[in-house]
């Protein structure tokens, strides 16, 4: 059923491209070869920016995500420490192609309550593809990538071995 929709989304963008192609060029004075030509470098140039934002979203939430995400944490005080995690109400991002929230997570000792380790993890929605198209079938996630830093916990659970932390609930 999705590959059914996303045909027919598909269409309907190509023929709205093919649409505004065709007004676009119905009133320059070339000749009908040069106008088909046109036509078809405005369909072909337009079709990728429709996942344009998606592609920009997805470098810059990766960046933010190594810059402040559990990769990047100081994880030195927690070495060899059991810790329980809080987390932060999640907040709206601004300044980013894409819309996204951020969270703030914080491992604190399990005995004192001390901070030990914080970082934040960062939420993309889709693009506006995924956004305002049936393509999406009702999730707000990207279509190029996962849209959160930690999405299977692989990264963390890899620092927390190496470090000799235990995560407790």
């Amino acid at each position: 059923m999705a590959g059914l929709i996303l045909l027919a989304a598909l269409a309907v963008l190509i023929a709205l491209l093919v649409f505004l192609s065709r007004l676009a060029t119905q009133s320059l004075a070339i000749s009908a070869k040069a106008k088909t030509a046109l036509r078809w470098l405005i369909v072909v140039g337009a079709f990728p920016l429709m996942v344009a934002d998606e592609v920009v979203g997805m470098y810059q939430f990766n960046a933010l995500c190594k810059a402040n995400g559990i990769e990047s944490a100081d994880v030195s005080k927690a070495r060899g420490r059991r810790v329980k995690l809080e987390v932060d109400a999640r907040s709206p991002l601004k300044g980013m192609i894409m819309p996204g929230t951020v969270e703030d997570w914080f491992y604190k000792d399990a005995v004192s309550n001390e901070i030990v380790i914080h970082h934040k993890d960062y939420y993309a929605f889709g693009g506006w593809l995924m956004r305002y198209t049936p393509l999406s079938m009702g999730s707000h996630h990207p279509m190029l990538f996962s849209g959160g830093c930690i999405d299977d916990y692989v990264a963390r659970d890899a620092i927390f071995s190496q470090n000799n932390i235990s995560l407790v609930n």
